[in-house]
């Protein structure tokens, strides 16, 4: 075979590079003018070429120059060419072109032209993944994203919405994320397993096939079937006619376990090789056609990180390994140090594709790498130094781990905690001093109080914040933190500007909303913590220590910047928003259903805002206050009669001066008082509500205040003991602060 030199480096013709087998090459030619991700990544057989299918990117870089959306890589010159669609003149063959931009960050087919093609700036709640693969009876890649089935025919340079009558997300709900789908060349058909983020009771899609002949969808049910995972491509042995599938992230471990799903039989096993690579996620399966063995290339591991916005996730050094899937044997081939090999983002798929060569590329951050395998090469003190026992896995440590909140900390004494509770001088606030507290940033939410449990029960965070699917659990009488379960935590929507816009992980618990806000309160008949932002309503029982949800979808509009939470004896009561309309309800939780129950309503509601309205209920008089310092009546206080169905307007004294945020808000029964989680502005003095004489206070509280020096903390939940006549508060990073209040100091507001 002819060899061709080309700035140092050697090319085969029409295949990638072949140099030394196993080792990676950083290809400095291949440059693509803009930033791209979850990039799919293929080989167009016919035109003998790697080939680009487009990749997110942000509605504002797409305004910019840029790389057009499908690109080619000439193996001559190993740059990428733009293929633009017949007839159209969108600028030069190689660097920035220009393309018709969309309306805007919604997912769709029509550009401003009215030109047939997938909107890659959709922002939101999206993955591609692995959910793509070539089909070469058809000549086309096939996609499922976004709820849409399409194909790319590269011959023709032709984008084509399929609209399949039915498909996973709309049977069964939900945006599904993180999956994979192949070409089973025998059936003629696509095999979709993985992902998770759809409303079935394992919150995945379990095994799906796609006829591009019949553009039909079809869910195989099987009984029996991998455990859940996301981020674990799947690969097709068309000698042995199985489709593959290795480890993958269940969002709170790392697997390695190898399956096989039988395309003649339609049933999966589990496989039992001796040694399997080590856990890991978003590797890349290759099917490689003259060994004949499945390919493995790089994957993720976790951190186990509390920093803000430090990622959970690390890039596992670039490791090569093959399956052979007749014999169960993995065998290592070659590991490259992290600057000699792809340098792909972790906690997504890594894209990667390969010739008829084997010869494979990789997308990485910094560019496009390639190597040359040779399955021949195989290093049997590799496999066994980086191989596992099969069904090994990975787990973060430290605060992510329910058993870190024991290890290393004294045994509680109750009788001191209790002691030293009731030894509180008044209208101080103390730190409690909590051995082991989590490390997670708390941003941006509440936190309710069990009466009857003594425990302070925790969900928030979301957004750059906490995302796990986790409640943090402090108990009073130990001055101890806990948590039920090692936290799921959903990929890349981890520390992210964003949230998953879906309702529950695979071992249905809810996720984490952009923020909680005031989204989570306390049921005393269920004797739950409530979380109501989302499609359904979910508790967590500190007793069980697990979650449920209803099984009807809430009656209101979910929004975790509106929806807030208050406990009453007969059941929590939720204010929110109707899913008609808009106009603002009432809803009390019936525990023996698990339903909400609209409440009558007559009469005006306050101005709603994240963080600036709240609620209360006053036991005294069996009423509901609601505070708002937005709208004409800010500083006002309403009441909600239960016994009329009807809300009035309380024009309490010194109202234009009780301007603060009230998301917090705490009863306080002996002193037939409500308290703010707020200074009033421009004071250090908190705000209060005197029920009785229905007008405002100011009350100046030493020690460490948990709101600091501004006027509201965001991040402090704050809830009242009845029994102890204590009141909780709870810092961003978990600090518990405790207070013994004598209302007799609190002044008027003037």
């Amino acid at each position: 075979m002819r060899h061709l030199v080309f700035v140092g480096l050697l090319f085969v013709p029409g295949s990638v590079f072949a140099g030394a087998p196993n080792t990676w090459t950083k290809l400095d030619a291949a440059a693509i003018v803009d930033r791209r991700w979850d990039v799919p990544l293929g080989y167009d057989p016919v035109a003998k070429r790697f080939i680009i299918l487009g990749g997110r990117s942000t509605y504002a870089d797409y305004k910019k120059p840029r790389s057009y959306d499908v690109l080619t890589l000439d193996p001559k010159s190993n740059e990428w060419e733009n293929a633009f669609p017949p007839g159209k003149d969108r600028g030069p063959k190689r660097g920035a072109g220009t393309a018709p931009e969309w309306k805007g960050e919604v997912w769709g087919f029509r550009d401003l032209e009215g030109n047939v093609r997938p909107n890659w700036t959709i922002y939101g709640t999206f993955s591609l993944g692995q959910k793509y693969d070539y089909d070469p009876d058809t000549k086309a890649f096939y996609f499922y994203a976004g709820g849409s089935t399409f194909n790319y025919e590269p011959g023709e340079r032709k984008w084509t919405d399929l609209q399949p009558a039915t498909h996973p997300e709309k049977e069964l709900g939900g945006t599904l994320l993180w999956s994979s789908m192949v070409y089973d060349s025998r059936n003629k058909q696509f095999v979709l397993f993985g992902g998770g983020n759809v409303q079935s009771e394992r919150g995945d899609p379990g095994t799906w096939t796609y006829s591009p002949s019949k553009n039909v969808w079809t869910n195989l049910k099987l009984t029996e079937q991998p455990p859940q995972r996301a981020n674990s491509r799947l690969v097709y042995d068309p000698v042995n006619k199985k489709v593959v599938l290795f480890g993958g992230d269940q969002l709170d471990q790392l697997l390695s376990d190898t399956w096989a799903f039988d395309v003649v039989k339609q049933e999966w096993r589990e496989t039992a090789p001796k040694k399997a690579p080590a856990p890991r996620g978003g590797h890349a399966l290759l099917w490689l056609p003259k060994a004949k063995k499945i390919c493995l290339i790089g994957g993720y591991a976790y951190t186990s990180t509390t920093s803000y916005v430090a990622p959970l996730y690390q890039r596992l050094p670039c490791e090569i390994w093959t399956y052979d899937v007749a014999a169960e044997r993995w065998e290592f081939l070659s590991q490259a140090k992290p600057k000699d090999g792809p340098d792909a983002a972790a906690n997504v798929f890594w894209s990667a594709a390969v010739d008829p060569d084997e010869g494979v590329l990789v997308l990485g951050q910094s560019g496009a790498w390639q190597c040359a395998v040779d399955a021949l090469k195989t290093d049997v003190d590799g496999t066994e130094k980086h191989g596992v026992k099969p069904g090994t896995t990975e787990r973060r440590e430290g605060s992510h781990d329910p058993t870190w909140y024991f290890k290393g900390v004294p045994q509680a004494d109750e009788k001191k905690v209790e002691a030293d509770l009731k030894e509180l001088p008044v209208n101080a606030w103390h730190v409690r001093p909590t051995p082991k507290k989590p490390g997670m940033n708390m941003d941006w939410g509440s936190a309710v109080f069990a009466p009857g449990l003594d425990l302070i029960l925790r969900f928030s965070g979301g957004h750059s914040a906490y995302s796990g699917t986790a409640p943090h659990v402090y108990n009073v009488k130990t001055d101890r933190y806990t948590i039920p379960f090692a936290p799921e935590y959903p990929l890349e929507y981890v520390y992210s500007n964003d949230q998953v816009r879906g309702e529950w992980s695979f071992k249905g618990n809810p996720w984490m909303t952009g923020h909680t806000y005031k989204s989570t309160g306390y049921d005393p008949n269920l004797k739950a913590l409530v979380f109501a932002p989302h499609e359904y309503t979910y508790f967590f029982d500190p007793k069980t220590s697990k979650w449920s949800r209803t099984q009807e979808r809430n009656p209101y509009q979910a929004s975790f910047y509106l929806v807030t939470v208050c406990a009453t004896p007969k059941g929590a009561v939720v204010w929110a928003n109707q899913r008609q309309g808009g106009a603002p309800g009432l809803w009390r939780l019936d525990a023996e259903s698990r339903t909400w129950k609209p409440l009558p309503l007559k009469g005006g509601m306050p101005v709603t805002s994240p963080d600036h309205h709240g609620m209360a209920y006053d036991s005294r008089r069996d009423r509901l206050l609601l505070f708002s310092d937005l709208g004409k009546n800010k500083g006002d206080v309403l009441e909600y009669d239960f016994q009329a169905g009807a809300t009035r307007w309380l024009n309490a004294a010194g109202r234009d001066k009780a301007l603060a945020p009230s998301r917090e808000t705490a009863y306080l029964a002996d002193a037939d008082a409500v308290l703010i989680g707020a200074h009033v502005p421009g004071e250090s003095a908190w705000l209060m509500y005197d029920c009785k004489s229905n007008g405002w206070l100011d009350v100046e509280l030493n020690g460490a205040d948990p709101i600091g020096k501004k006027t509201f903390n965001n991040s402090m939940g704050l809830m009242v003991d009845p029994l102890r006549r204590l009141v909780w508060a709870v810092g961003q990073y978990s600090q518990v602060h405790v207070l013994r209040l004598d209302a007799k100091a609190a002044r008027k507001l003037e």
